[in-house]
């Protein structure tokens, strides 16, 4: 009888030790596998997207365009110094920023907003930017970005100081750029504007100004073609801030058939698919680079 009872513990007792080791075998799977279908699904999606990511270039795959590096070109917007020297050793012409235009009591006026420009004053300059330094083997134009249409007298005889006193110092000036974000509604407003800047220039400066990319909408109306009875040169900008806007070839094409000099303006580290088709055009003079 003692002996039927220790032989059916013993049987007891092993059935529970081989439920315990079959339950933490289980335990065990469960924390170094997926726990689920779904949690399956997801784990194989990651490992396909892992060497998807490492089977093809990481930049831009979705577009095909290419990142703008500076070594690819030869013209810059300068706002602040650069760091890296290099950036301007192949750079024939620089376009260096000297200042803003504004009214004095609306410092973030927008020239659409007409609530503001019922109460500006009239704009004035603000110096910014680069010293006067000598780069006698670049083209220089110096840049005055703009928040108003409305100038004081004595922005203008300010404006030629300075560039007289850049060509003082052994450069190779060629004139003003005017930054001015001008609604295109307004193109006719702006080419007067332009037109009172240009009688005033001396003869020896060129002018030159930034475009918006949405310009290229009025590329054959009356309105934006009088912008070239005043200016030598329309970089239209395909960016903001630092980045590439979107669509910007579409707006591009437009301009394929533009008859006066113009280029086009582009950022550093910006995603771009080119514009070839502007390059047959004798009035295209090739692309400017803005420095980030």
């Amino acid at each position: 009888m003692i002996k039927n009872q220790q032989k059916y513990k013993g049987v007891v007792l092993g059935s529970i030790g081989l439920i315990i080791l079959v339950f933490a075998a289980f335990i065990y799977n469960q924390i170094t596998s997926p726990t689920s279908i779904h949690e399956s699904e997801i784990y194989q999606q990651t490992q396909s997207m892992d060497s998807s990511l490492n089977s093809v270039p990481f930049a831009n795959t979705a577009t095909g365009d290419e990142i703008v590096h500076t070594k690819d070109y030869e013209q810059f917007w300068i706002w602040t110094p650069p760091e890296d020297d290099t950036k301007l050793s192949q750079a024939h012409t620089l376009y260096i920023l000297q200042g803003e235009i504004r009214p004095s009591n609306i410092p973030y006026y927008r020239p659409n907003t007409n609530e503001n420009a019922d109460h500006a004053a009239l704009a004035t300059l603000t110096p910014q930017g680069l010293g006067v330094r000598s780069l006698s083997d670049k083209k220089i134009w110096l840049v005055y970005r703009a928040t108003s249409q409305e100038w004081s007298d004595e922005v203008m005889a300010q404006l030629i100081e300075r560039l007289e006193k850049w060509q003082r110092a052994g450069n190779h000036v060629m004139g003003l750029q005017i930054d001015y974000d001008a609604p295109t509604y307004q193109l006719d407003k702006y080419a007067q504007l332009l037109r009172h800047v240009r009688q005033q220039l001396p003869a020896h400066y060129q002018l030159s100004v930034t475009g918006l990319l949405d310009w290229s909408n009025q590329a054959e109306d009356p309105q934006f073609m009088q912008l070239s009875d005043a200016v030598d040169e329309l970089v239209i900008q395909t960016y903001q801030g630092t980045t590439t806007l979107t669509n910007y070839s579409r707006y591009l094409k437009k301009l394929e058939n533009l008859p006066f000099d113009f280029k086009v303006g582009i950022v550093e580290g910006g995603q771009w698919q080119g514009a070839a088709f502007l390059e047959n055009n004798p009035y295209f003079k090739g692309y400017v680079v803005f420095l980030r």
